[in-house]
């Protein structure tokens, strides 16, 4: 195990900046034009949660540690840190400024860890904390946040310790979660800290400069009070969300430089000779309420496949053979999966109907699914193979948010229901507590067998998270769990 980095740090740091010299100057004058998935809401790194939050934050803060181009994890606020057992000591630089000019300190970063924890946070990432010692009890109202493992012998030097060992700990270091809070600044925005640019401070690569919420547009500048080793190879990012195009047509049109696109239409971005990069990190699901017995539920799950709508499928998805994405764990194997089988899915069918009162499959059934173009006709697909089948008739209606889906991987109570579930990192721990189920110390594969053992829950269809850019983009990073782009590293030439 690593004990002291400071080395490492320092030398990474030299090889930072001796490659921005390399390429002439650190500084451009170029603007990014960046088409945002969906309006953020708040861009309090402790709360923040989709794409268009998460990358914001990652651009505008920076936590202890951070990604290099190679995505190896480095020094970001701290000069140095080494590890002694389950005790980390960072020594962080004492040059860092946030952007009203007021020096970070390692209690802005005590401060930010016990305010993630506490209940009333409610941080959708919280979990990633859950090594450091007491964070779970804390988080669970057990314990007191000034019990939190986390703390400041001086100004410039944080102490964490853990409770267990954890190989995914330094990676959340680098994630929103992470980032650090001034306690001052926080308490004077009265509730509405992260929610307009004046109640939001920043101290990374950029500074948040206007959030204007009318007429759609934000602008993060590169930080002038910024001494790190990511220093911006661009003057500004503009952010916009675009209400009459798409970030296709947005793309194709030259009207901005780089989006989120629908994985879908990968094929029309290469057409017009732009670039994509692409994560397997979205599962689609099927559920079945348990008030159908489980043999029937296993029956209509065999009818289930890529035989059934593998022709419908378009680019950036695929059948799913597990309940993991690449993203979380690359061929993870079919272990516990329902295979398709027509002959016996009817002879079990027939076998569950003759137990019924009135031998009929029961009337007025609904399939609620997460509106989606490419998933609908999947959806139209499974619910045609069962009547074709098995003559059981379903009526389909779509819903507009797949939060709401979400808590039927834990207890189905809609009679069925189709859904994304996106993994926001590699922590297989943070994916599988979707499913109220704890890793522990399980292979992925009887992981996969528990969560599918009831047969109230089937895999459909993998989903890729595509991000395009043009041509006039190079050296575009991306890092899977932390918003994606760093817009930091990115330079346009044309």
């Amino acid at each position: 195990m690593r004990r002291v980095l400071k080395a490492t740090c320092l030398i990474l740091a030299l090889l930072t900046v001796f490659s921005l010299a390399a390429c002439g100057d650190s500084y451009q004058d170029a603007i990014i034009y960046f088409e945002i998935p969906e309006k953020p809401y708040s861009l309090d790194p402790q709360t923040a949660s989709t794409d268009s939050e998460l990358v914001i934050v990652a651009n505008i803060f920076e936590g202890l540690l951070r990604k290099n181009a190679s995505g190896a994890i480095v020094c970001g606020a701290c000069e140095s840190f080494e590890r002694n057992g389950l005790t980390y000591t960072f020594k962080l630089r004492k040059d860092i400024l946030w952007s009203n000019e007021e020096p970070l300190t390692a209690n802005d970063f005590v401060f930010a860890f016990r305010r993630a924890l506490s209940p009333e946070t409610q941080a959708p990432f919280a979990s990633r904390l859950f090594p450091i010692e007491n964070a779970k009890e804390i988080y669970e109202g057990k314990k007191s946040a000034e019990t939190l493992g986390v703390s400041a012998p001086d100004s410039y030097t944080l102490i964490i310790k853990l409770a267990y060992e954890d190989e995914n700990f330094e990676e959340a270091l680098t994630t929103s979660i992470a980032m650090p809070c001034n306690e001052k600044f926080f308490n004077e925005s009265a509730g509405k800290y992260g929610l307009s640019a004046e109640r939001t401070l920043s101290c990374g690569s950029y500074k948040l400069t206007k959030w204007n919420k009318e007429s759609f547009g934000i602008r993060l500048y590169s930080n002038s009070l910024y001494t790190g080793t990511f220093t911006a190879k661009n003057s500004a990012v503009y952010i916009t969300k675009d209400k009459d195009e798409t970030a296709i047509e947005r793309l194709i049109g030259n009207n901005v430089d780089i989006a989120f696109i629908d994985s879908s239409l990968s094929d029309t971005a290469h057409e017009n000779k732009l670039k994509t990069i692409d994560y397997q990190n979205i599962c689609w699901f099927l559920t079945i309420s348990s008030e159908f017995s489980e043999d029937m539920r296993k029956s209509l799950a065999m009818l289930v496949g890529s035989e059934v709508y593998g022709a419908d499928l378009q680019t950036g998805y695929t059948p799913a053979d597990s309940i993991f994405p690449s993203a979380v764990i690359p061929n993870a194997g079919s272990s516990g999966m329902t295979i398709y089988n027509a002959e016996a899915a009817k002879s079990l069918f027939a076998k569950e109907i003759s137990k019924l009162a009135d031998k009929k499959f029961p009337s007025g059934v609904k399939l609620y699914y997460y509106d989606n173009s490419v998933i609908k006709p999947v959806i139209t697909d499974i619910v045609g193979h069962w009547q074709n089948n098995l003559g059981a008739f379903v009526n389909i209606e779509a819903v507009n948010s797949a939060e709401k889906l979400l808590p039927e991987l834990k207890n189905p109570t809609l009679d069925m229901a189709v859904f994304p579930v996106r993994a926001d990192s590699a922590d297989l721990g943070e994916y599988l507590s979707s499913f109220g189920i704890d890793a522990g110390n399980e292979s992925p594969s009887d992981l996969q067998k528990k969560v599918l053992k009831s047969s109230k829950v089937f895999p459909i269809a993998f989903q890729n998270t595509t991000i395009a850019y043009s041509s006039a983009l190079s050296d575009v990073f991306t890092s899977f769990g932390n918003g994606y782009i760093d817009f930091s590293f990115i330079v346009k030439t044309q």
